[in-house]
């Protein structure tokens, strides 16, 4: 069996409004690249990104970062 004690999973939820890095924190894109900017580039890196729409216009991401 795999050892898994690595791995880091941040769930975000925001309005699916179009902005980019440098937003206010708070917006979709600020605070993913925050998050990523915190993952360590040798023990953790970006394994998945992914996105759902969830009821309205609200987005889910989760992202997945580990050796």
């Amino acid at each position: 069996m795999a050892v898994y004690g690595n791995v880091k999973v941040k769930v975000f939820i925001h309005d699916a409004v179009p902005n980019i890095e440098t937003a206010a924190v708070g917006s979709m894109a600020r605070d993913i690249k925050d998050h990523i900017d915190t993952l360590d580039s040798t023990s953790n890196k970006v394994l998945s990104i992914t996105h759902t729409q969830l009821r309205g216009d609200r987005i889910l991401t989760v992202v997945i970062g580990g050796a």
